[in-house]
């Protein structure tokens, strides 16, 4: 076993041999082609191995028939679901293609499905796949429009609400001209922003996920750090994002009360397109029908809520007047 760094890894065009995380979680095996988004997704890890920590026996390895269950749920690509196979609502004025949006619907759901199960290196392969589905053809097409309503994933929540806040934030840093590396963050921080809610359990046995009271899930954003720090090893960056999502820019925000300059950047990014999609999912005290009126509302609440910079910058992405009732939408 050695420790590989990402720019060893850079000279090579087909990887040698299997890579490892600090969980013992196989990245990527030998003999497949490391693409320039593999090499973006591989820095996302504080350190990479060439081989795994322990043996099997020390690993508590699971059963053969969890093994089987596991390689059953991985089994799947953007490229090989069926749109066929997921019935979902849609969003008539999306800009998207309705195969399109039923597509990255079901991966996300797949993706989070192997979270649900406590796959969480497993989930995140996935999920850095779906990133760069979503920074490559899908940005080429929602970049064009000024309607913040053609750009929303409209039904379950606990499928449209990381999407459309992975997707917003990643065009804010966009806009913002962030490097391709770091809007990959965002996104990815977005997909994952909400991840803490899995180790909620309400005594009501409803989902966290699904909950529309705040102050039973506020834990959410510790936990979340915990995850994404400890099991998924990524950066501090996203890690923060995750905690610090819901503190706002006047420090009345949980779950320390800092702000400013003191909430981490990509925080304050999603921040502003947290509260957007949950405005418009009506999952706020604010009751809003339309793009415009959040835009409206958002602009009210300025910087005591939101930084400054990053509020005008999405402000100034749509068209102020988008009156299309979201209800109206749904097909």
């Amino acid at each position: 076993m050695r420790i590989v760094t990402t720019k060893e890894l850079s000279s090579y065009k087909i990887l040698p041999f299997d890579l490892y995380n600090e969980a013992n979680g196989k990245i990527l095996s030998a003999g497949e082609v490391l693409t320039p988004g593999k090499l973006i997704m591989l820095k996302n890890y504080s350190k990479l191995y060439t081989e795994e920590l322990f043996s099997e026996g020390a690993k508590g390895e699971k059963s053969s028939s969890g093994r089987s269950g596991l390689k059953k749920m991985l089994n799947f690509s953007y490229d090989t679901l069926e749109a066929s196979d997921f019935e979902t609502v849609i969003n008539r004025e999306n800009i998207l293609k309705i195969e399109v949006q039923i597509k990255i619907k079901y991966y996300y759901r797949k993706s989070l499905d192997l979270f649900l199960q406590g796959y969480y290196e497993e989930g995140l392969l996935k999920l850095n796949s779906l990133v760069s589905i979503i920074t490559g053809d899908l940005f080429k097409h929602l970049s064009k429009t000024k309607k913040g309503s053609q750009i929303r994933f409209l039904g379950e929540y606990d499928i449209c609400h990381p999407l459309n806040v992975a997707i917003i934030s990643g065009l804010i840093a966009k806009k913002l001209e962030f490097s391709p590396i770091a809007i990959d963050n965002v996104v990815l921080a977005g997909l994952l922003h909400d991840i803490g809610k899995l180790e909620i359990k309400l005594p009501d046995g409803s989902s966290a996920l699904l909950s529309t009271h705040e102050d039973e899930v506020a834990k959410h954003t510790t936990l979340g750090y915990e995850i994404i720090k400890n099991k998924l090893h990524l950066s501090d960056d996203i890690a923060k994002a995750a905690l610090e999502h819901h503190e706002n820019n006047d420090g009345s925000g949980y779950p320390k009360g800092i702000s400013s300059d003191y909430i981490n950047e990509i925080a304050q990014i999603i921040n502003v397109a947290n509260y957007y999609d949950n405005m418009a999912c009506n999952r706020t005290p604010i009751q809003i029908s339309n793009n415009k009126d959040a835009l409206r509302t958002m602009l009210e609440l300025g910087s005591k809520r939101f930084s400054v910079k990053m509020l005008y910058t999405f402000i100034h992405m749509y068209n102020y007047d988008d009156p299309k009732d979201f209800n109206d939408m749904i097909i």
